[in-house]
């Protein structure tokens, strides 16, 4: 009788917690993302939430938090659960710039956050009003030079490629683009269109789709070699810039949630993101692609991260990356 007693309390322990591993997840799950409605990252997210609610069998609720260039989501995490119903979508701004080139954060991004897998990275280009008289590059840098202050480029705040970009031509190239902030990249971009700025950095999907309609000309791709679908635009490289910011996108939990729901969103995403109809449909039509990490373990973003925060480090000590 006492064998009985003492192995039924842990017997019935057993069969409760299968019970709620099983359980998982038995309400709507949220995904903050740190953009604004509408633009590329909110397109691509909302693209997953149907598969991703097939997968899970709860809805996937789409959140835009686009305030404070990712802070706002950044803190809206750390302040919920670790319960595996809050997740963030967000991009290198808030988890490897802004803790290299701001001074003071509310949240610690190697802390504070779980690592749960890539979600696609941008195939960004550089665009600028169909009227500007240059066709490459290397043209747009030469005219910048040559009239120092005149040419205007349209960026999206301080953790944005587009305004990484403008920073990094200003203080290491000795390129001074006039820094014309906007609230978002999408805003950025209907700005060069107008002609009230000359040039910005967007996702290829969608300026490729204005060059083509006549309103804009797309003048490099931000990558170390050329991309399928776009192999008739030059690398930023072969371009003579000898740096590729490349701009990301990853899902992330609050640090301390469980392992197995960490690893099981992880498995989600590269089941969804596998699918060809799916990355032609949602991620390359907007400019992005499965590109490594996407695919991996949650370890291997991780450590996707490390290095990534370490070229933000590097580019700072060497003085070729500030924001003003």
């Amino acid at each position: 009788m006492k064998t009985f007693r003492m192995v039924a309390p842990a017997l019935l322990a057993l069969f409760a917690g299968s019970c709620f591993a099983q359980a998982y997840p038995s309400k709507p799950l949220r995904v903050m993302v740190a953009s604004v409605a509408g633009g590329p990252p909110d397109i691509i997210m909302r693209g997953f939430s149907e598969p991703l609610r097939q997968e899970f069998g709860q809805p996937v609720i789409i959140e835009n938090v686009p305030a404070g260039d990712g802070i706002v989501a950044a803190q809206n995490l750390v302040r919920s659960a670790a319960d595996g119903y809050n997740f963030m979508m967000a991009s290198a701004g808030p988890v490897t710039v802004n803790p290299v080139l701001q001074k003071s954060l509310p949240y610690d991004a190697q802390k504070d956050f779980a690592p749960v897998g890539m979600i696609a990275q941008f195939n960004s280009v550089f665009v600028v009003n169909a009227a500007v008289p240059v066709n490459s590059l290397r043209e747009l840098i030469a005219m910048a030079k040559a009239k120092p202050g005149s040419i205007t480029f349209g960026t999206a705040g301080t953790p944005t490629t587009s305004n990484l970009y403008a920073e990094w031509f200003r203080h290491s190239q000795n390129v001074d683009f006039y820094n014309v902030p906007y609230k978002s990249n999408p805003q950025a971009l209907q700005a060069v269109i107008s002609g009230e700025v000359q040039v910005t950095v967007f996702a290829a999907g969608a300026a490729v789709a204005q060059a083509r309609a006549g309103k804009t000309k797309v003048l490099a791709i931000v990558a170390e070699k050329r991309v399928a679908g776009y192999a008739d635009l030059p690398t930023v490289r072969e371009e003579g810039l000898d740096l590729v910011i490349r701009n990301w996108y990853g899902l992330f939990a609050k640090a301390g949630t469980a392992r197995d729901i960490v690893e099981r969103w992880n498995r989600a995403l590269a089941k969804v993101s596998l699918d060809q109809g799916f990355q032609d449909k949602i991620l390359f039509s907007n400019g992005m692609e499965r590109a490594a990490p996407s695919g991996e373990s949650a370890d291997v973003f991780a450590q996707f991260l490390v290095r990534d925060r370490a070229l933000y480090e590097r580019l700072q000590k060497e003085g070729r990356l500030k924001i003003e």
